[in-house]
């Protein structure tokens, strides 16, 4: 247990029970909740190596594992992003020019943008992102001994970037915060309670990046800040508690 505990203590997982509420949804048993620790062998059962696991089976980190039908992951309370092709990124522009632009989005090293991965972009009729605003990109390429490439462009969608109507691009007005990687697998997930606990009483908008950044933006600066506490808060926490929280917000704010 003393050797359990001082792994736990050197990679990162202050608190093995809050790691629990995060990676384990509300409501579940944790009979069957497997905790691993860095060198670990974790069973793949034919299912891709995710985040937190390298080929053929082993744990690169320490924390809860975690299965779905497509693949194994290690989920913890790590906030250190490692890019991966086909990921959704929150990130800020730290670098401009003519013909790319650099990202930061919470990996080692900054991303690369080019100026025309834009829907119906050209030299004549692309965006021109100011330093410091946030853009919703897709992950194009990703290695670890070569620049992370983003994309904006979307393909399913034959519209121009300046229609306004493209998912992928810049962010506008709201806000930005970061929570961890696991909190963030959460609030993607389509069933994800306290954002559809919240879309009830607030109307508000919101983009959440796989790597752990959140944009948000509501009606007044005051919901803005409600919201974010209340999505904030409600890690750690089962359904009751959310629903209990969010009833408090309501009562106060009205």
């Amino acid at each position: 247990a003393a050797a359990a505990a001082a792994a736990a203590a050197k990679y990162g997982v202050a608190a093995w029970s809050t790691a629990l509420a995060m990676a384990v949804p509300a409501g579940a048993a944790c009979a069957g909740v497997a905790i691993c620790l860095p060198g670990d062998k974790v069973s793949l059962a034919g299912a891709a190596a995710g985040s937190g696991i390298m080929a053929p089976g082993v744990a690169t980190v320490a924390g809860v594992v975690r299965r779905s039908d497509s693949e194994v992951m290690v989920e913890n309370l790590r906030k250190r992003y490692i890019p991966r092709e086909g990921d959704l990124v929150v990130g800020t522009v730290t670098y401009r020019s003519s013909e790319m632009y650099r990202v930061d989005i919470r990996a080692p090293c900054t991303a690369l943008l080019p100026a025309l991965a834009f829907n119906a972009a050209t030299r004549r009729n692309k965006p021109a992102i100011e330093v410091g605003a946030l853009v919703y990109a897709r992950v194009a390429a990703a290695h670890p001994d070569l620049e992370t490439e983003l994309s904006c462009v979307d393909p399913d969608s034959k519209k121009s970037w300046n229609t306004g109507e493209i998912l992928l691009g810049e962010l506008r007005g709201g806000t930005t915060f970061e929570v961890a990687l696991s909190a963030a697998q959460r609030l993607i997930a389509s069933d994800c309670f306290v954002l559809d606990r919240l879309g009830q009483d607030f109307a508000f908008q919101t983009c959440v990046g796989d790597n752990g950044r959140v944009w948000l933006a509501a009606a007044s600066l005051r919901e803005t800040v409600l919201l974010v506490q209340a999505i904030r808060r409600s890690f750690g926490m089962t359904d009751v508690q959310v629903e209990a929280t969010v009833a408090k917000m309501v009562e106060v704010f009205s």
